[in-house]
């Protein structure tokens, strides 16, 4: 299963009846789901694949809960209407049987295992037009001793109802790598150099990509959801002269749709 997470976006609000509600805990019960739509076959390809992903929100009570969307469970342990924080995991798939020759002659590339924190803020205007909007800041490091090092990753979203049943949402994030995280996806070692052709890459520490992304939900019945999403990632100037994206595309994109349950 590739690593998928886009057509979970949307899902995230599927159980919302209204945003006149001022408890994220009261509109946001307990969800179950998943996607399925296109995507990279690693960043930095030119070639699209498909996958899937679950996805999943349970209540722990008041305004905490447990959310996983596709490869990346988040919790919020803070029973606040604003401030969020909470343990963090991130699942990484590798790259294996890559379809350009050279970059599969480099290897394959195992599944790391990303643990940290996040911190955020979340706003629920109930004034006049509504939204949600939503920010901040999760810290991981590698678990399985992959590539090593700290990984930064700040995010934000916006969601807006165009009528009780009807959501569209965007949002940003950005990750910014350690070197060892850079050049275990995007390096070129002088052995791998020889076995592929390619020229040797070492990338430093420094923004290794930002996504941006718009997505659209319909609250099909109380229950169900069904919603929609694209996402764009643009890798950056400290990976993107890797002879990998150069033989691929600096520039990468996600897009698919999925369904939810909710109760």
């Amino acid at each position: 299963m590739k690593r998928f997470a886009l057509p979970m976006i949307p899902l995230m609000l599927a159980a919302a009846p209204a945003l006149a509600q001022p408890s994220l805990g009261e509109i946001l019960p307990n969800i179950a789901g998943g996607g399925v739509g296109f995507q990279q076959e690693y960043l930095g390809s030119s070639r699209s694949t498909f996958g899937a992903a679950p996805m999943g929100r349970v209540s722990l009570g008041g305004e905490r809960f447990v959310a996983l969307t596709g490869p990346f469970l988040e919790t919020n342990l803070v029973d606040s209407t604003w401030l969020q924080a909470g343990p963090v995991a991130n699942i990484r798939l590798g790259r294996s049987g890559a379809h350009d020759r050279a970059v599969r002659a480099l290897g394959d590339l195992d599944w790391a295992l990303e643990l940290g924190g996040r911190v955020g803020v979340s706003y629920l205007n109930t004034q006049g037009i509504p939204f949600r909007a939503r920010a901040g800041l999760a810290v991981v490091g590698d678990a399985t001793g992959s590539f090593g090092g700290v990984q930064v990753i700040p995010s934000a979203s916006l969601w807006v109802p165009l009528s009780p049943t009807l959501f569209v949402g965007a949002g940003v994030t950005a990750r910014i790598g350690s070197g060892g995280q850079n050049n275990h996806y995007f390096g070129v070692s002088q052995a791998g150099s020889a076995a592929s052709g390619l020229p040797a890459f070492r990338p430093g520490g420094g923004l290794t990509h930002v996504t941006a992304w718009p997505a659209v939900l319909w609250r099909v019945s109380d229950s169900w959801a069904i919603g929609g999403g694209f996402a764009y990632t643009r890798l950056g100037d400290t990976v993107a002269d890797s002879p990998i994206v150069r033989r691929g595309s600096r520039d990468n994109f996600v897009g698919g749709i999925g369904v939810a349950y909710t109760w």
